[in-house]
């Protein structure tokens, strides 16, 4: 007689030696990167990570811009943004790699460029509709809204994902990940 019940094959994990969970790129139950070779990043919290997020725009009002974008380039070849290297935190490919600079620019400053574009482009378009000066200021009001909007319901989006991705960290395949000297 055989046994026609499926198997189930449970991935460990290395550090913990439980379950890692299916599909994760962090160990369910102690947040290590799985394919890290060192086991030694951990996901970022979602404090952390919310943390690092109010502290770029922070940044970001209070220099005008200016000041964040110095930051940037000199944190973004560490794989970092101005908020990240003040809490620690670092950006990394989901296969473990540092992320380069490039690709933090494109993270950090190319998403809101992207939205930015798009806002524009549908205030010219939609302004080209408008009958005064006044219903021009309203579309430019509302799509500026629906700007901020997107921006924080894709940083919100880190606080129900599995790993702690954003949309933008999914889109661009990155994750964000503090490190430890020496294994927890």
């Amino acid at each position: 007689m055989s046994d026609t019940s499926p198997r189930v094959f449970v991935v460990e994990c290395d550090v913990c030696h439980r379950p890692a969970g299916p599909g994760a790129h962090f160990c369910a139950s102690c947040d290590v990167l799985s394919v890290d070779p060192d086991r030694m990043s951990y996901a970022a919290t979602r404090w952390s990570r919310l943390g690092a997020f109010a502290l770029d725009y922070l940044i970001i009002w209070l220099t005008l811009g200016i000041g964040w974008l110095v930051w940037l380039a000199i944190v973004a070849p560490r794989g970092q943004s101005p908020g990240k290297s003040l809490l620690g935190l670092y950006i990394v490919r989901t296969n473990a790699e540092q992320a380069p600079a490039r690709h933090v620019w494109l993270r950090e400053f190319g998403w809101d460029a992207a939205l930015g574009i798009v806002a524009v482009v549908l205030l010219a378009l939609l302004g080209a509709v408008a009958s005064s000066v006044g219903e021009f200021f309203i579309l430019w009001f509302w799509l500026t809204v629906l700007f901020w909007a997107f921006s924080f319901f894709d940083a919100a989006w880190l606080l129900w994902d599995r790993d702690r991705q954003t949309l933008h960290d999914k889109v661009l395949g990155t994750l964000v990940v503090e490190r430890s000297n020496e294994r927890r």
